[in-house]
């Protein structure tokens, strides 16, 4: 007897063809764009959300500790405690009490590490910044810092940010922001540097140099390079902090 064809149509049809699998693939590439999308932007919304966190929580200490000692300071001392334990603040690994008469010992910049003052009405180092410190040795109580300001949780490690691929060089227990890059310190007479511990007019950025032109802050300021961990816009030469992703608060 003759089979019918319909038993043999239902078996041809048991499987997927190629184009129903290519059409499958296409549709499952089409949602993982879509969620890895919506991931990368959620993302970037936390960042964006974490570091103007950061920033009034640097602000706001730099206003506090102003307020009680009459100074600004380098953005790495903001969450040191009252005393020390006489450990440099460079050794991450062994220091368990950061205090601010410890940087008198740091080791890691490349100045008088006792320049870490900033005179709140000229925006500069005091001259007089050695007997500043030496009087808060002498009396923490009566030089009034109650620290810590702020504790930023994502903070530079000994030796990660020297050298010419440093974006900018800082040393260690710095300040970072979400995209890995350490926040810049801005008064009216140029950029604190860490470093140096000098108010410059110029600087390296993630290996390009930057001018006075491009500072136009006329105030404190603290920001951060954004995304692209360039200048302003990124630019070249020319582009001014402030602009493009960079985020920055004032106060």
């Amino acid at each position: 007897m003759m089979r019918t064809g319909r038993y043999s149509a239902a078996g041809r049809r048991a499987g997927f063809t190629i184009i129903e699998l290519l059409i499958a693939v296409i549709i499952i590439g089409i949602l993982v764009a879509i969620v890895i999308n919506v991931y990368t932007s959620r993302a970037e919304d936390a960042r964006q959300a974490a570091v103007r966190a950061d920033l009034e929580a640097i602000c706001t200490a730099q206003e506090h500790a102003g307020i009680d000692t009459a100074y600004f300071y380098q953005l790495y001392c903001l969450d040191d405690v009252y005393q020390g334990d006489g450990v440099a603040p460079a050794n991450t690994a062994t220091d368990r009490a950061d205090g601010l008469t410890d940087e008198a010992i740091r080791t890691d910049v490349s100045s008088d590490p006792k320049r870490i003052f900033i005179d709140t009405k000229d925006g500069d180092v005091p001259a007089g910044y050695t007997g500043i410190f030496n009087g808060l040795l002498a009396s923490e109580t009566r030089f009034n810092w109650r620290g810590p300001y702020c504790n930023i949780s994502k903070k530079s490690q000994i030796n990660e940010f020297t050298g010419p691929t440093a974006s900018v060089q800082v040393p260690a227990g710095f300040p970072i922001d979400p995209w890995g890059r350490p926040y810049l310190f801005f008064t009216k007479k140029g950029y604190v540097d860490p470093i140096t511990l000098s108010l410059v007019t110029s600087l390296t950025v993630s290996g390009v140099a930057v001018t006075s032109a491009q500072i136009p802050f006329d105030r404190p300021t603290i920001l951060s390079l954004g995304r692209d961990g360039a200048v302003g816009d990124g630019a070249v030469p020319g582009s001014v902090f402030g602009q493009g992703d960079d985020i920055y608060r004032q106060f």
